[in-house]
Formats: structure tokens, C-alpha cells, sequence
């Protein structure tokens, strides 16, 4: 509909935030471009073109495994620093 993949809809906690930073330069460049263009068509209440939805992948997942990674890490951290 509006060519969002799963990954750019998770809420943004400290994980995902630092699994952003750990993304490729070209993925986070897309993610970008695909919440601008998703705000875009909901502001003027319209759908992607059937072409560019044909194409879409929105179970690509790029980023899952990168916040599952930055909370293993984050509560590795917390364990190590708790007195």
C-alpha cells in the first residue's frame, strides 16, 4: 500500500536506534525514503502506483536481527554494571 517494509514500522526504542547505526549506508537511505513516501501518499490519501507495489518486499527483513542484537548487547551491559 504504502511500501513500507516491517522494519521501518518498529517503535523506536534504544535498540532499534542503535541498529540503526549498524545498518548500511544505502539500507538506512531507503528506510528514509520509505517513510517520507509513506507519509507522503497517507497525507494525500492515495496508494502506491500498482507497478511499484507489485515490487515491493515488505517481509525483507534488514534490520530484526541487529535490534535483537542491541538488546542482548544492552542487557549484557546492565548485568555487567549492576552492583
Amino acid at each position: 500500500m504504502y511500501g513500507l517494509k516491517y522494519d521501518d514500522a518498529l517503535v523506536d526504542t534504544a535498540a532499534v536506534q542503535t541498529a540503526l547505526h549498524w545498518v548500511k549506508g544505502e539500507d538506512y537511505q531507503a528506510r528514509t525514503k520509505r517513510i517520507a513516501r509513506a507519509a507522503d501518499c497517507s497525507l494525500k490519501r492515495s496508494y502506491l502506483p500498482d507497478e511499484i507495489q507489485a515490487i515491493q518486499r515488505p517481509l525483507d527483513f534488514y534490520m530484526s536481527e541487529k535490534v535483537i542484537e542491541a538488546e542482548t548487547l544492552a542487557d549484557e551491559r546492565a548485568e555487567l554494571t549492576r552492583w
